[in-house]
């Protein structure tokens, strides 16, 4: 995870850039603290560029500072993990930067269109910014699903970018920041403006249409509902979908052990100390999982558990905000359906491997601090997202992601070192784990469930993705998903939808009932059976300020912070 910054402006008007770099240095420094660097070039006689980068050490055997030049004056400011130590069939040598490697494999490909190639083929998050010597053209973008963020200045009205031009990760200054849409890739070229091109355009998502009848699987469901329980309906679908599940469960587990192994293997302390030169065997914590409780959680921390070393803890960060009732008394104002839930699935997973250490770290939050930090930190990293929604799950992302806390175990305060946080995104998406999902099923059946799932991948950099990696990031974490990993959702794309989810049973079973299988062979019970939460709900930060809004209106908390902020 890393910074990135480049700013564009006049010749004459170069302490703009400056006023960029200075006014942002913090929020990049957050995502990248362990190295920097910035270079200055003329792209003309009338412009000139600045780029800025802050590194999180990830891979290679040391930091590589930021932007990288090679011997051909090519620049490149790369915000991403390549996973699965490769480039298409290009192996990654061990103890090299993926940002070299990829700077190399670029030096000797001439054109925009085999520079796009050679991005698409890359397993694994990222944004970008490429500048291309012989062409003279920046190549930006972001990788399909938008899981890395990347903000630029909006177009004005004649297709323009408007100057200063400046694209970065995340900002302190709002004002005409918007998200570069993940569906393509930009050219930027400079001649008396800047003008932008779109250069490559993805296809999108789509999953197998295969048709199927209402009685042709589960007929039999209807009638044995009332006298059938949860557990045997999910043991009678594994009879039938085992082989489906095998192959969820492979896909899964790849994703998280490129994920949670893709890093030095030290905490944030140690690393501190590691990069000052001393001999260091980090004991701590090293991965931490953004951990409700609820479904799409534990099945990551039960696959964890199966590719992470014995003698490691893996840290579960559990949020809550105070309960709030007429007399505004409670027994303990924290026991939300999040707390109680993920201390459900914490006795599930102790009971898995009792020799792990499980770090479950209570989270709690007053509403003096929400809204102090939603007012000096957290407004301007969700925006351009704006809604209510935004406003709750950025809120309750930033809180539970800084990991500071009590630990069940022995009631001590904790702060969470791990330097890579795993987090449920886009297992909901891709399995119907919505409430719109079951509409759209009693509405239209197979077929309109299915265009609903297409539309929502095709849209999940733009709602969620891009806010969510601006909140994780700024705790000098690595946020990855390992639900999104290419792999895993080429492989759920080509199962037809009916060995995914059937919503002719009840919430808590049918939604994601492939997941839910999973869980239930792996030991966890309770928790398969669990019906979907949000965040927002299960944290109960929708509820804490007591106000009656919609989801989808424009948040004026939000709003208000950001004024300030300016």
């Amino acid at each position: 995870m890393c910074g990135i910054l480049l700013c564009v402006t006049t010749k004459s008007e170069d302490h703009k850039c400056t006023k960029q770099l200075n006014e942002n240095k913090v929020v990049l420094e957050r995502r990248g603290p362990d190295a920097s660097h910035e270079i200055e070039i003329d792209l003309s006689t009338s412009w000139k560029a600045t780029f800025s980068g802050h590194t999180l050490w990830l891979q290679g055997d040391f930091p590589v500072p930021q932007p990288l030049v090679d011997s051909r004056g090519n620049i490149l400011l790369w915000n991403g993990d390549v996973f699965y130590s490769r480039i298409g069939d290009e192996h990654i040598p061990n103890g090299h930067s993926d940002t070299k490697f990829l700077l190399d494999k670029l030096e000797n490909v001439e054109t925009v269109e085999e520079i796009c190639n050679t991005l698409e083929i890359i397993k694994g998050p990222w944004s970008l910014i490429y500048y291309k010597k012989s062409l003279n053209r920046i190549i930006t973008g972001r990788d399909r699903f938008g899981r890395h963020s990347l903000l630029w200045n909006c177009l004005n009205g004649d297709g323009e970018l408007t100057c200063p031009q400046l694209i970065i990760s995340s900002s302190s200054q709002c004002s005409t920041l918007c998200e570069i849409p993940a569906s393509s890739l930009y050219q930027i070229s400079f001649e008396n403006t800047i003008s932008v091109k779109k250069v490559y355009s993805r296809n999108p998502y789509a999953i197998n249409k295969k048709p199927v009848s209402d009685h042709e699987f589960f007929g039999w469901i209807p009638d044995l509902l009332d006298n059938t329980s949860s557990d045997q309906i999910i043991s009678d679908y594994l009879n039938i979908w085992q082989k489906e599940v095998e192959g969820l469960k492979a896909a899964l587990l790849d994703s998280i052990k490129s994920r949670v192994h893709c890093q030095p293997m030290l905490c944030k302390a140690c690393v501190l100390l590691h990069l000052n030169g001393n001999q260091i065997k980090c004991t701590h914590s090293k991965v931490a999982i953004l951990f409700s409780g609820g479904l799409d959680s534990s099945v990551l921390a039960a696959l964890t558990d199966r590719v992470w070393p014995e003698n490691e803890s893996i840290d579960l960060l559990n949020v809550a905000f105070p309960l709030r009732t007429k007399n505004n008394l409670t027994a303990n104002k924290f026991d939300v359906p999040d707390r109680l839930t993920g201390l459900q699935a914490l006795e599930e997973l102790q009971k898995l491997n009792p020799s792990r250490k499980w770090n479950f770290c209570k989270i709690n939050v007053e509403l003096e601090e929400l809204l102090e930090m939603r007012k000096s930190r957290i407004a301007t990293l969700i925006h351009p997202a704006s809604t209510v929604l935004d406003d709750s799950i950025g809120c309750a992302q930033w809180f539970a992601t800084r990991g500071r806390g009590v630990l069940t175990s022995n009631n001590e305060e904790y702060v969470s070192p791990a330097r890579v946080v795993l987090m449920g995104a886009g297992a909901d998406e891709q399995m119907a784990g919505y409430a719109r999902h079951r509409q759209k099923f009693a509405n239209g059946g197979w077929s309109l469930l299915v265009s609903e799932i297409e539309m929502e991948m095709n849209r999940i950099s733009e709602r969620n993705l891009g806010r969510d990696n601006r909140i994780l990031a700024d705790h000098g974490r690595a946020p990855r998903l390992p639900y999104l990993d290419e792999m895993v959702v080429e492989y759920l794309a080509q199962l037809p939808i009916w060995t995914k989810v059937d919503l002719r049973l009840p919430i808590g079973l049918g939604d994601k009932i492939i997941l839910r299988a999973l869980a239930f062979q792996m030991g966890l019970n309770k928790t398969a059976i669990e019906p979907k939460r949000a965040i927002q709900f299960g944290s109960r930060i929708a509820k804490t300020e007591a106000r009656k809004e919609k989801g989808s209106q424009i948040c004026d908390r939000l709003t208000k912070s950001l004024v300030l902020e300016q």
